[in-house]
């Protein structure tokens, strides 16, 4: 739980140093406006000073926060998630250069995307705000694709968004790879962290700095929340001695996965699984997809398999070969959820917060104490203003 009550303290200190005159006392804040680390010390004693004092606080209206106020002309300087001070126009109209951070844009700023950054059928958009469905697929820079840079600087955008490894190892490169991008489009660069445990304050200072400050910090709130309880669930079962092996089964023979530490497992590191995988598996480049064989897979031996594309799914469940490991015996096989985008990886977008929560709920059953499904549906009702149907809940668990 150090985590959450590290950004709890960080949203406090957002709320505090932001509030309307009306509301509660103001506080310092950052001159770049960046919801930082720098108010984390002194802010700990009060924040941790009891539960029952957080439940109160939770339990009456949200902190009111401020927009950042523009210079003369209209712009405002900000310092991203990765410490680049980065100057761009107030209320922007957003381009996000891969479909990382369309969920939290959509969820909070959903009138100022000027574009998707790859293809949604009809079925996916009806998850999400009626006022982004009719956006023109303009591309991005992700994976193997790249953007064609006249459609993006025919749409203008005043900022751009990625979603880049903001960890001290992948610092230097994330800078790199973000001034390359200002440079080539002479649009600004903004990054936010693809840091699973850092989905909080991506949603908060995204509201912070794009002139949505409250929504921001009402949906940081939210996720924080939904991850807290993951966390809590996980750690019940750790406590009881109850840790589950998984083995991710990719591409369209189950026999591609990820190594340790890599983050398209994040989800289920989040979760506290213990990859089955172990020494034996190296990861070779950002990418994953580790080429392994059936026969280290029986040895392996994990409790759960959970599985990305549907001919591995059925080859799996149905197949002689695979009858053997315990995984299958139980039952235990899982595809993940791809509505309207991955909840896992590939990209490692906001609806991993639903990833984390579906695995945990499917590998610390006995622990769990919410319902599932009630979750989801609040979910995309909080976010996304969509009351799901019967038809869309069973379309995400793959029925």
């Amino acid at each position: 739980m150090k985590k959450s009550k590290k950004l709890f303290a960080l949203l406090l200190a957002l709320a505090m140093c932001l509030c309307l005159m009306a509301g509660c006392s103001s506080g310092d804040s950052d001159a770049d406006g960046q919801v930082s680390n720098a108010q984390e010390a002194e802010n700990t004693d009060d924040v941790q000073n009891t539960d029952s004092d957080q439940e109160e606080e939770e339990g009456e209206d949200a902190e009111q926060v401020a927009d950042l106020e523009p210079d003369a002309d209209g712009y405002i300087t900000i310092t991203d998630m990765a410490g680049r001070e980065v100057t761009f126009k107030a209320n922007p109209t957003i381009w996000n250069s891969s479909p990382t951070a369309e969920g939290w844009l959509c969820a909070i700023v959903p009138d100022q995307i000027i574009g998707w950054a790859a293809e949604f059928d009809e079925e996916a958009l009806a998850y999400y705000p009626e006022s982004v469905r009719d956006l023109e697929v303009i591309g991005g820079n992700y994976g193997t694709s790249t953007a064609n840079e006249e459609n993006i600087l025919s749409v203008s955008p005043d900022v751009i968004v990625n979603t880049f490894d903001c960890s001290e190892s992948g610092l230097e490169a994330t800078i790199a790879s973000a001034d390359e991008m200002a440079e080539q489009y002479g649009i600004p660069v903004i990054c936010l962290s693809r840091d699973i445990e850092d989905t909080a304050e991506n949603a908060a200072n995204i509201g912070l700095w794009f002139g949505a400050a409250q929504r921001g910090y009402e949906v940081s709130v939210y996720l924080q929340g939904l991850l807290d309880m993951v966390t809590e669930t996980a750690e019940a079962a750790a406590a009881a001695g109850d840790v589950p092996t998984f083995y991710y089964a990719e591409q369209t023979t189950g026999l591609f996965t990820e190594a340790v530490g890599s983050m398209h497992a994040a989800v289920f590191e989040f979760c506290g699984l213990t990859n089955c995988v172990g020494d034996d598996l190296t990861m070779s480049s950002m990418g994953g997809l580790e080429e392994v064989t059936l026969e280290q897979v029986i040895q392996w031996d994990p409790d759960y398999i959970f599985v990305w594309l549907t001919p591995a799914y059925q080859d799996i469940t149905t197949s002689d070969a695979w009858s053997g490991i315990t995984a299958v015996q139980n039952g235990d096989v899982y595809a993940i959820p791809l509505m309207p985008q991955n909840w896992f990886d590939r990209s490692p977008n906001s609806l991993r917060v639903l990833g984390c929560l579906y695995c945990a709920s499917i590998c610390y059953a006995d622990y769990v104490t919410y319902d599932l499904t009630d979750t989801i549906s609040e979910y995309f009702s909080y976010m996304y203003g969509v009351d799901l149907t019967a038809d869309q809940l069973a379309a995400i668990y793959c029925d």
